[in-house]
């Protein structure tokens, strides 16, 4: 028996849907008020047997639905109105400008700087080691606001980096364009790797920036129409990612060693480009303000024990599973496949058009039907949609039953339906369980786990993730029987990691109330702030051996680093 003082609030309405127990959203609104007081009036001092009445989340205690429907004061917003003008315009500089520069980047490294292959590789990875550095710039303007505020003076901070960084760089790409030879001078090439690290930062901030609001105003939502924003903040980043790409495309071209425009141009427009949204962002960037700053030590203190909350290890925890288990791939098997279906060229603009349609789509869909249903059924669409389709293509190209581009793309563009549940990821969850005061360093957390789990992986694309590892390519080449099948267990191996990340499930609350019941009751695990750490180090470490192996020569040969072994 639960005996509630003053007002007895009884459980939301149940329906069956869909297999399981699913909650009536329809009847949840935010308090207003005295409504609350008119609605239980006449039932104070009642008793509430919950033996007798239907429980919606587990526990001892049950989160109040009606008294809590929105996690921040504020009351809804509309993305799409002038008041978040100036959100928009900063999402859309920090996705055009961060995939933009990786686009100029690649004939930068390639032709200018005239590195090799391992080296260039190297280059790359080291550029990423930076973005770790989004958990301390979460922590530090959560602490520190700039002119009273978190996000805003940030982001313009970030903007103004990128730009110095995106700047210097065409200044040493007219350089070396210039020179008639390819030899570089290491100094210079040292100073453009600096340069690119520092426009990366400038991104890095951005991005946490608009990503950090982005889940602040959804959180002013009430519960039943809590994560409308994010979907369209998803379509604003998902416009801007196709925008940069067809700049990029269009600008540079797809070949690497002939750009249809000078690098040092390109450079001097994504300038441009960047800081063009800072009058609509200073203008139209509504932010709470706060007048007193709190130190790292006491914030570090409060989120050390926030890190150690169920509702937010757990949350991590699922998040982790799917980075790392969806995003391995064995980039030479799939494109074995991809040769024996009949490819010999594609356009690169038209098949990032599907994709980005059917991202958009999932969105869509989410949002009118998904966005109060329970999480893991959602979620679970990822690696299903991922491992189903590209399987049934891989059983069927590597056996001869059916090669055909069109197969092939058919069963592509099914799969991109996982991606549009991926962008959901460091999303929706994130929501529900950031504690006001630390939604940067929460946001950053989640962003250095999944950029350290993204370095690992890409470090091991071409060691231990790498196809040839598996098979003959000379016995590809002539397609015997032995190769295809060496082909189709390189493929089944890399599936049956996917299929891992849906461990990652079992971590996951079931829905929003499940996740709000587990950040209020659901206790504290002591060693879950220990066992992060040692996660993160571990892939740091690991990954950072990698790169070092590559700039050594008498490395570089280990199959681990990429290379095709030592003698």
């Amino acid at each position: 028996m639960l005996a509630t003082a003053g007002i007895s609030m009884p459980p939301p309405p149940m329906s069956r849907k869909h297999g399981g127990m699913a909650v009536d959203f329809n009847q949840f609104e935010s308090p207003s008020g005295g409504n609350a007081h008119e609605r239980g009036s006449d039932k104070r001092h009642r008793m509430v047997d919950l033996s007798e009445t239907q429980r919606y989340v587990a526990g001892n205690q049950f989160y109040n639905h009606e008294m809590y429907g929105s996690l921040r004061p504020g009351g809804q917003v509309r993305l799409f109105t002038k008041q978040y003008l100036g959100l928009v315009a900063a999402t859309f500089s920090s996705v055009i400008s961060y995939s933009a520069l990786q686009g100029c980047l690649r004939p930068l490294l390639s032709n200018e700087l005239n590195l090799t292959k391992q080296e260039n590789t190297a280059v790359v990875r080291l550029v990423e080691v930076p973005m770790l550095l989004s958990f301390l710039i979460g922590l530090v303007a959560d602490c520190y606001p700039i002119k009273g505020t978190r996000r805003k003076s940030y982001m313009i901070l970030g903007l103004l980096v990128n730009a110095i960084g995106v700047l210097g760089l065409a200044g040493l790409s007219a350089h070396f364009e210039s020179l008639e030879t390819l030899d570089r001078n290491r100094g210079l090439v040292i100073l453009s790797i600096i340069m690119i690290t520092i426009a990366s930062f400038g991104c890095l901030i951005t991005y946490l920036c608009v990503h950090t609001r982005a889940i602040e105003l959804s959180q002013q939502e009430p519960l039943r129409h809590r994560g409308a924003i994010l979907a369209s903040y998803l379509i604003v980043r998902r416009i801007a990612g196709y925008c940069a790409y067809a700049y990029t495309t269009l600008v540079l071209g797809t070949n690497t060693a002939e750009p249809n425009m000078r690098v040092s141009t390109a450079m001097l427009l994504l300038v441009v480009i960047c800081v063009l949204p800072l009058p609509l962002i200073m203008r139209y960037w509504y932010e709470e303000t706060y007048s007193l700053a709190t130190t790292v030590g006491i914030r570090g203190r409060i989120f050390w024990k926030v890190m150690q909350q169920k509702a937010v290890w757990r949350t991590l925890a699922f998040i982790c599973f799917f980075t790392l288990f969806l995003t391995i791939k064995f980039s030479d098997s799939n494109y074995q496949v991809k040769v024996w279906s009949g490819f010999k060229s594609e356009n690169a603009i038209g098949v990032r058009t599907v994709q980005e349609t059917v991202i958009f789509a999932v969105i869509i869909i989410w949002r009118y039907f998904f966005m109060n249903r329970p999480w893991r059924l959602f979620f679970a669409g990822a690696p299903l949609f991922m491992i189903a389709p590209l399987l049934l293509l891989s059983i069927f190209a590597c056996m001869d039953i059916v090669r055909s581009m069109y197969f092939y793309r058919s069963m592509t563009y099914v799969a991109y339906i996982s991606d549009g549940v991926q962008t959901f990821i460091n999303l929706v969850p994130l929501t529900e369980i950031i504690q006001e005061g630390s939604e940067g360093v929460t946001v950053g957390l989640v962003l250095t786990l999944q950029r350290v789990i993204g370095i690992f992986v890409n470090t091991n694309s071409n060691g231990l993730f790498k196809g040839t590892n598996f098979f003959d390519a000379k016995e590809v080449k002539l397609d015997t029987s032995s190769a295809r099948w060496d082909v189709l267990l390189s493929l089944l191996l890399a599936y049956a990691l996917n299929a891992l990340s849906t461990v990652g499930l079992v971590f996951l609350p079931n829905q929003k109330l499940d996740a709000q019941q587990l950040r209020m009751y659901g206790g504290f695990t002591k060693g879950a702030t220990v066992a992060i750490i040692v996660f993160v180090l571990a892939f740091v470490l690991y990954s950072l051996s990698i790169i070092v192996m590559l700039f050594t020569p008498s490395w570089s040969c280990y199959m681990i680093a990429g290379g095709s072994g030592c003698t």
